[in-house]
């Protein structure tokens, strides 16, 4: 088995991938005991690095490393150099870099859905506003160096973004033209032409991932009118139509000119986590795991089978020597743990020292020199010769020991004592071979387990690992639930306050309303009253003779009084007669009838009053239609549904409140149908001209093309 190579302190265990910036390992820190840490190992050594002129610029940066401590980013544990080619070590990532799941996306047909692209961008913002807000020698720290090939991707959903330290000059080489436009065209042109970052730069890179993550396309390169044509002519694949308004405002927004980008990393977790909210987009690391583990399902169980065969390795004692400070004995030159767990190991044979190819630099070294003869032949066949020698030697021994005895009683403690020469023929007696019968022949030991103990071994790991991963997964969904279920139960009490508080509002507005016009009906009568005019004195002067006439006239003309006063035929007066009593019970004064109450004016309508249809109502009228987007998850099921919101269309002629009628849908249909009503326009209503609020309804169809 050829030893493993060995690159500064750390032991190479597996090459895990290669890019324009060098290659990534799985290895092993040695220490005095052995491997005391797995960490992901970047090392660069791209064709077009100058790991000299690199080096410089990372050397410095060790503080930062110390001081950057977020879960979406990956977390440093060493830097240093190895012959002219730096590196950067972090703890241990099982999963793949965005540029692999990139790739193996494209390659396996299974587009990255929406919800997970923006679940990644959003993490990884996060990290550099994580970044932003944490200073080192006073300075903020900026990445300026996005790039897919420094994200990682993990087997638990979690997304991590690497490479603080070498950011600064890897984006110097950028500058410089050592990269190509697979890693040029995640950088702002800004950037590339000034060769250092500027804060605005890092918004810019995750636009163009997300276009990425979202279109599963690389980003053209713009043409004279920039992205704009870009952004209208994509799509989600599987999808028809553009991309989502928002989704495509945010994208163009983090590819402007510098001065009209989004200002920093910040701003645009803030803006990208809006999007996320407010379109619905629930995915969580229990979703991206379980695409992960779709997509790369093969390679996760093979780790899982490497990582338990690498904590058997056999570890090179001068890396142990090295570790310790002492230098290894030549008998010793190498360690072994324990037996391999796998079967290429188990059946490997011993090998000699052999040159292999360094995975690093590109060149040759010598493989550390082997153990003896002894030590391969017991770690190859488990002691099997060794084993057969000792019983060999303890045979004859036993034989020796049986013929002293049987001589010393035959022949007594005297015998030997007149002559020196039997003794000494006693005392060293001649080798005596021992019988072959009387050797117990020992069976060979196995030179390793059978393959069906292996194939055992494997799906007992398999096994065990499903079961640990699903019980995982189950936990973080029942997490998931019951946070989904706290959130939607603090929705619901706040919708109740809302409703509730608009009520009273509404309440109370109309209520002032009935005050404000019961006091100008108050006050309408009063002028009225003021303005009535005074009794006319020649009309009741004029009274007041006839009055006397028809008194004087009454006593000597019994016609006039019974035409003046007399009741009429049958008991019943005419209709002037209670007039004329009534002025004579007065002394024949004339006297005015109280006046008709004045009527009450019809109560006038204010600007934004709240109405319902009615005479002198115009309802409020649609002018322009809501953009509705269809909810993916119903697409991707293939569900319709007819959704009716209820709005409040104010004064203005906007919707202040939507709410659904009718059982829920479920699938996202109620969310979509909400966003899209809130940003509907309409001609608001009126009543006698003026314009007021009112309550309208509207029908949204979700129909699948």
């Amino acid at each position: 088995m050829a030893t493993l190579e060995e690159f500064g302190p750390y032991l190479l265990l597996k090459k895990l991938g290669e890019d324009s910036l060098g290659e990534t390992f799985r290895a092993g820190r040695i220490g005095a005991e052995g491997v005391e840490q797995v960490v992901l190992l970047r090392v660069f050594n791209g064709r077009n690095v100058n790991g000299a002129r690199l080096w410089e610029k990372i050397a410095g940066r060790r503080p930062v490393q110390e001081a950057l401590k977020s879960p979406n980013l990956g977390d440093g544990v060493g830097l240093g150099e190895v012959r002219g080619i730096p590196y950067v070590a972090y703890d241990y990532i099982s999963g793949k870099s965005l540029t692999q799941l990139l790739v193996q996306a494209s390659t396996e047909n299974q587009p990255i859905p929406l919800d997970h692209a923006l679940l990644i961008v959003e993490r990884i913002s996060l990290g550099l506003a994580t970044a932003h807000e944490t200073r080192v020698d006073g300075q903020r720290l900026l990445h300026g160096f996005v790039v897919p090939h420094l994200v990682m991707v993990s087997s638990e959903g979690e997304a991590r973004l690497l490479g603080f330290e070498a950011a600064p000059g890897l984006s110097e080489l950028a500058g410089g033209g050592a990269f190509g436009s697979e890693v040029t065209r995640y950088l702002a042109p800004e950037a590339l032409a000034a060769g250092h970052a500027d804060k605005a730069d890092d918004p810019y890179s995750l636009g163009v991932l997300l276009y990425e993550l979202v279109t599963c396309r690389p980003l053209p390169e713009p043409g004279d009118q920039g992205f704009g044509p870009i952004l209208e002519s994509a799509h989600i694949p599987g999808e028809s139509g553009p991309l989502p308004a928002e989704l495509a405002r945010l994208i163009g927004r983090s590819l402007a000119p510098r001065g009209e980008r989004i200002g920093d990393a910040v701003g645009w977790h803030k803006t990208v986590s809006k999007l996320i909210v407010d379109g619905g987009h629930g995915a969580t690391a229990f979703n991206l795991a379980f695409f992960m583990h779709n997509l790369f399902r093969t390679d996760i169980e093979r780790e899982s089978r490497e990582i338990e065969a690498e904590r058997t390795l056999e570890i090179p004692a001068s890396a142990l020597a090295a570790a310790t400070g002492r230098a290894a004995a030549p008998e010793r030159s190498t360690t072994r743990v324990a037996a391999p767990a796998t079967a290429e190991r188990a059946a490997e044979p011993a090998t000699e020292p052999t040159t292999i190819p360094h995975p690093v630099a590109g060149y040759t070294a010598l493989a550390h020199s082997a153990a003896p003869e002894e030590s391969r032949s017991g770690a190859t066949a488990g002691g099997k010769g060794r084993a057969g020698l000792w019983i060999g030697i303890a045979a004859v021994l036993a034989l020796l020991a049986g013929g002293g005895a049987a001589w010393w009683f035959l022949l007594g403690p005297g015998a030997g004592a007149g002559t020196a020469e039997p003794a000494q023929a006693a005392a060293l007696p001649a080798p005596v071979e021992p019988p072959p019968a009387e050797v117990e022949e020992v069976p060979p030991e196995p030179e390793g387990p059978t393959p069906e103990e292996i194939e055992a071994q494997i799906s007992e790991m398999i096994d065990t690992r499903s079961t640990e991963m699903e019980s995982r997964f189950r936990q973080q969904y029942d997490e998931r639930i019951k946070q989904l279920q706290d959130q939607l139960r603090t929705a619901e009490q706040e919708a109740a306050e809302r409703e509730q508080a608009e009520r009273e509002r509404l309440a109370a507005e109309e209520e002032e309303r009935r005050k404000a016009e019961a006091e100008a009906a108050a006050q309408e009568a009063e002028r009225a009253a003021a303005a009535e005019p005074p009794a006319d004195p020649a009309t009741t002067a004029g009274g007041a003779t006839d009055g006397a006439a028809g008194t004087a006239g009454g006593a000597g003309d019994p016609t006039r009084t019974a035409a003046a006063g007399e009741s009429a035929p049958g008991g019943a007066q005419g209709p002037g007669d209670t007039a004329t009593a009534t002025q004579q019970a007065a002394g024949g004064r004339s006297v005015s009838a109280p006046a008709e109450p004045a009527p009450e004016p019809p109560p006038r309508v204010r600007l934004g009053d709240l109405v319902t249809v009615g005479p002198g109502v115009k309802p409020p009228e649609l002018l322009s239609t809501p953009e509705v987007r269809y909810p993916p998850m119903a697409r991707r099921l293939g569900k319709e549904a007819v959704v009716e919101v209820r709005l409040l269309v104010d004064e203005t002629g906007k919707v202040a409140r939507a709410e659904t009628v009718g059982t829920p849908f479920g699938f996202g249909f109620e969310e979509a149908a909400l966003d899209a009503a809130r940003k509907a326009r309409y001609r608001p209503a009126t009543k006698e001209g003026v314009r007021v609020k009112m309550w309208t309804s509207v029908k949204l169809r979700f129909e699948s093309p």
